[in-house]
């Protein structure tokens, strides 16, 4: 797509969600890419955000809490300083979450951050790991 921004339209009736996407620029050396999204009630003007170079794909990742349920939203992506380029996005979602799997998942990524931090490794002494903890080890 040829423009300062791109979109897609998702059916949205959620209040927690996250959002990924692929995104390659032309027309610029590097440009700081924000996603935003249009909702029936409210914009939110920075839910993610990547500093993407010229011709390379760079991955963009963010996430969002809504005031209120909606049952559209628009999704937007802009050149922060507005100048003209152009933006290819690839394998972009928007995906929902309930209150329990945001919960969850905010629950995990503390669990592998204080693994991440050594704290799990004192555990490993007395034996006790969670399945979060095992998995952070895996990984390092």
């Amino acid at each position: 797509m040829t423009s300062s921004g791109s979109s897609f339209i998702q059916d949205w009736l959620t209040l927690f969600g996250a959002i990924t996407a692929w995104i390659k620029i032309q027309g610029a050396n590097s440009a700081l890419i924000r996603a935003s999204l249009k909702t029936e009630n409210r914009t939110y003007n920075c839910i993610g955000t990547v500093l993407a170079k010229n011709g390379c794909w760079s991955f963009l990742k963010g996430g969002f809490v809504l005031d209120s349920p909606s049952n559209l939203a628009l999704l937007l992506f802009q050149n922060s300083d507005d100048k003209d380029i152009d933006i290819t996005i690839d394998s972009s979602s928007l995906q929902p979450f309930t209150d329990q799997e945001w919960r969850f998942n905010q629950q995990f990524m503390i669990n592998t951050e204080a693994c991440c931090n050594n704290t799990c490794l004192r555990s490993t002494r007395t034996g006790l790991l969670n399945d979060s903890m095992q998995q952070c080890l895996k990984m390092n």
